[in-house]
């Protein structure tokens, strides 16, 4: 069999001919690709490869994973690597969406490595559509399945990070495209949903269909356990796609509760291969270099992990004007955060450590006592299981979606699972946490809070460290950004450059795309105790 390069197209270069009107523009590079995608064994590596391509930009890698995270004040960092700095910064300025900023690839990396991923499985897709079989049905049927999957999770992530994007699937004739024609994120991402039901209605042909362990989805599946991890993907998509309260509040809470229930029974956690597949965003965010200093990257944020704490130092420190906040010792009852042996003894996912390791000028905001310690140091983050949506997740969106629809008690049992069992903390009722001296969480106020505190403190806890984008998609829509945060990215300056379109962006002071002032504890229901609505 010939080794063939396979040629993938930037969006840009793909719409190239919104810049050339008087030109016909013929890609030199397209017969490479439908020679390669003739060949049965060829075109089903380009989709056993393409989660490996899409994995490091869905909050698994360094971008956009460092800026949405310290955007979302989840983590917290004094370098000025992957745009956290600038984006991180208090008080928010816009987006600098500059072709020439260094910064550029916090939305560079993301837009041209998912469209490089669609650009792969598209050919498959087709190919398959045009008659191609892989040696036999079921073969045949899992590559085509992956492809519309890996349509839907590549442009549900396009959907999340960016205000709109053009829609390139297998019927798309790249080489007529002449006027590039740019989708609102809403549509974008109802188009992902729509690509892994295909997913699931072709897997549902092929009852023995499976995935084997090394390649693929880097997880042993068997099709029914695909059919699952593809609702569960859905789920996320109907969830984290809103970029405002209005729009969170106007989800479609009943169908997440669906695709949750139809989604997965375990953790998804697919194992690493050195060198090969890996979580860069684990390493990081739990880095040890130097001894003593652990998580010397990054560290859980004061805001994430603070309503915990049961002194007065939380409330003190968010009374504080940002500029001289200090970190501090907490103390907790919460065991992912704090250890039976005293405050400084190590939680389960959260470690006590007294170095700054931020540079002062850069804002002592930033500084942490506290380090990630969940997933553990040394070569774990690409050795074992990665973990990448949990039960845990899937539990509390569902919860979430009972909440709002008004079904509260039955959200009750679903956050007191990993509250109980990680935490060792006692069950929260309807009316929240019980309302004692060490309430966990606290309002920011020092009250004791809420039940739907209690929701957003477990999906936090619960998801550091797993994901880098998540805890930046709830952020904004529960209307938890600081204020004047970009709530979503704009198509890269070098792309608007190439399709000759004007230069913009999103966030700052007067900006399009600025969050509105936090509001962190209004009830999205009434009548929920400690909890305006």
């Amino acid at each position: 069999m010939h080794t063939l390069k396979k040629f993938v197209w930037p969006v840009g270069l793909l719409l190239v001919a919104a810049s050339c009107q008087d030109l016909d523009v013929v890609n030199p590079n397209r017969p490479d690709a439908e020679r390669a995608t003739a060949q049965p064994l060829t075109t089903e590596n380009f989709v056993a490869t393409s989660f490996r391509t899409w994995w490091p930009v869905a909050g698994h890698d360094d971008y956009p994973s460092w800026a949405f995270s310290t955007m979302a004040r989840e983590i917290t960092s004094g370098f000025a690597d992957f745009g956290q700095l600038e984006l991180s910064a208090e008080p928010r300025q816009g987006w600098n969406n500059s072709p020439v900023n260094v910064r550029r690839f916090v939305n560079e990396t993301p837009w041209f490595q998912l469209f490089r991923t669609v650009s792969s499985v598209n050919d498959v897709v087709g190919s398959i559509n045009r008659g191609l079989v892989i040696e036999n049905a079921v073969r045949t049927a899992r590559a085509k399945a992956m492809g519309k999957f890996m349509q839907g999770v590549s442009y549900g992530h396009i959907g999340f990070y960016f205000d709109k994007a053009p829609i390139i699937d297998e019927f798309t004739k790249l080489d007529t495209v002449r006027t590039p024609q740019f989708t609102e994120y809403r549509q974008v991402s109802a188009f992902a949903i729509r690509q892994l039901d295909s997913a699931i209605a072709v897997a549902q042909t092929q009852p023995s269909m499976t995935f084997p362990a090394d390649a693929w989805l880097y997880q042993s599946l068997t099709r029914d356990q695909f059919v699952r991890l593809a609702n569960s993907y859905a789920a996320r998509i109907l969830v984290y796609t809103p970029r405002s309260r209005a729009e969170r509040a106007a989800v479609n809470w009943a169908e997440v509760i669906r695709r949750v229930d139809a989604g997965i029974q375990t953790d998804y956690a697919p194992l690493a291969q050195p060198d090969v597949f890996f979580d860069d965003w684990k390493r990081l965010v739990a880095r040890l270099r130097t001894a003593g200093r652990p998580s010397d990257f990054g560290r859980p944020s004061y805001w994430l992990i603070g309503p915990a704490d049961s002194t007065n130092g939380w409330v003190n420190w968010v009374a504080t004007p940002n500029d001289n906040r200090l970190p501090f010792q907490m103390r907790t009852r919460d065991r992912r955060i704090q250890g039976t042996t005293g405050p400084a003894s190590p939680g389960k996912y959260v470690g006590y450590n007294l170095n700054n390791i931020f540079a002062a000028d850069r804002g002592t905001f930033r500084w942490s006592h506290y380090f990630f310690r969940r997933s553990g140091v040394d070569l774990t983050w690409q050795t074992g299981p990665q973990l990448a949506m949990s039960v845990a997740e899937m539990d509390l969106l569902k919860a979430e979606a009972l909440i709002r629809l008004g079904r509260a008690a039955e959200a009750v049992p679903l956050i007191n699972r990993t509250r109980i069992a990680n935490g060792e903390l006692p069950p929260v009722t309807v009316e929240g946490p019980p309302n004692e001296p060490g309430c966990v969480p606290r309002k920011e106020s020092g009250a004791c809070g809420s039940l739907w505190d209690a929701l957003r403190y477990e999906k936090g806890i619960e998801g550091l460290g797993m994901n880098g984008v998540i805890a930046f998609l709830d952020a904004r829509g529960w209307q938890t950004l600081p204020e004047n945060t970009p709530v979503h990215l704009p198509i890269p300056g070098r792309e608007l450059q190439t399709l000759q379109l004007p230069l913009y962006t999103f966030g700052g002071p007067g900006g399009q795309g600025s969050a509105p002032a936090r509001d962190p504890e209004r009830c999205p229901v009434a009548g929920l105790a400690r909890c305006p609505s």
